[in-house]
């Protein structure tokens, strides 16, 4: 009896582990004849950290810029991805075969890289072509009017209070960044007062964009890797609306854009035929 209780217990486990393979992939959702597996929806999920609602708006704005970028005919073909990661390459003073030597050193597999390098350029372009009839330039007073509304984000401190997070690995500082009050083997933590006068162009942008009790980016120093957990800026001036504009200009341009693209897609989605075959 020992022998066929085995045999049934694999044959069910067998069956078990088949009919969860074929619900995984089973289709749960068809938007405009374009479908959504139970499995899409989870792996949106986990990788994106979103919850099931957001996972399933997500995947269907998806199919609907899949749906805008065949109905555009926009395409993105090899030589368009590679030269833009030569173009990338170049902006960080490297070529492109020690661009793919970096990212290998950091586990980044290189073809799933040129298919986001590939998917950004459609994103671009589809979003250039949806934009180009929507935004009218701002005439000066939409502009002071913008510059009123926002002027905190139009001020310089005087210095920024903020905790420097150094690290030979770049992996280390992200570990650190996922749990700020742990001691991480290898990452220094440094508090600074630093005045913005002496601050890089480059560096200052990035401290004063980067929220408080935020960390900016992660950048290369020195042979090392840093990253700044920002906690005040100190006594913020507003600079001139002159010494400004053309930031103001670029603010005002990306928001209109966000609107536009947003609203864009609210009106796909609401004349979109999305059929719901299994609730996920």
């Amino acid at each position: 009896m020992i022998k066929p209780l085995r045999l049934l217990l694999s044959a069910c486990l067998i069956s078990a582990t088949t009919i969860y393979a074929g619900l995984v992939d089973a289709i749960s959702i068809v938007v405009d004849d374009q479908p959504i597996t139970l499995y899409e929806i989870y792996k949106a999920q986990k990788q994106l950290g979103l919850s099931k609602e957001k996972a399933v708006e997500y995947l269907i704005k998806q199919r609907l810029k899949d749906e805008e970028l065949k109905r555009l005919g926009i395409q993105v073909d090899d030589f368009d991805v590679n030269q833009e990661i030569e173009r990338i390459a170049q902006q960080n003073n490297i070529d492109s075969l020690k661009m793919r030597t970096i990212l290998a050193n950091q586990g980044v597999d290189w073809d799933a890289y040129k298919k986001r390098v590939k998917e950004k350029l459609l994103q671009e372009r589809l979003y250039r072509q949806i934009l180009s009839t929507k935004i009218q330039p701002p005439s000066d007073t939409t502009l002071e009017e913008y510059y009123r509304l926002h002027i905190d984000e139009f001020s310089i401190p005087e210095a920024i209070r903020a905790i420097q997070y150094s690290a030979p690995s770049r992996q280390a500082l992200q570990k650190a960044m996922k749990n700020p009050m742990a001691a991480v083997p290898g990452v220094t933590q440094t508090a600074q007062t630093i005045p913005t006068n002496k601050l890089d162009p480059q560096l200052l942008y990035l401290l004063t964009q980067t929220p408080k009790g935020q960390f900016t980016q992660i950048i290369p120093a020195g042979g090392q890797f840093v990253t700044f957990l920002i906690q005040e800026l100190v006594n913020p001036r507003p600079l001139p609306f002159e010494q400004v504009k053309q930031k103001v200009y670029a603010k005002w341009m990306e928001e209109k854009r966000k609107e536009a693209i947003e609203s864009h897609f609210e009106k796909l989605r609401a004349a979109a035929n999305v059929k719901i075959l299994r609730a996920p």
